[in-house]
């Protein structure tokens, strides 16, 4: 069965804002990961430097818990 021309129009009509709702969700979700990867990026980069940091100062005092021992 083959619908009238007034279906069909309305048809390709939805389905025409169909695929413009799916352009746009893309879209948004293509401009996401750039910003969440930088923010990841970096948010990481200062995770490792403060563990950097706090290893340096563990050892540090380790080290100074095994002089006062042998002292």
């Amino acid at each position: 069965m083959v619908p009238d021309m007034d279906t069909r129009e309305k048809l390709a009509l939805a389905h025409r804002q169909q695929l413009q709702r799916e352009a746009e969700v893309e879209q948004v979700l293509g401009e996401l990961p750039a910003h969440s990867s930088h923010a990841m990026r970096h948010l990481v980069g200062k995770l490792g430097t403060f563990l950097i940091l706090l290893g340096s100062r563990l050892r540090q005092l380790e080290q100074r818990r095994k002089q006062m021992a042998v002292d």
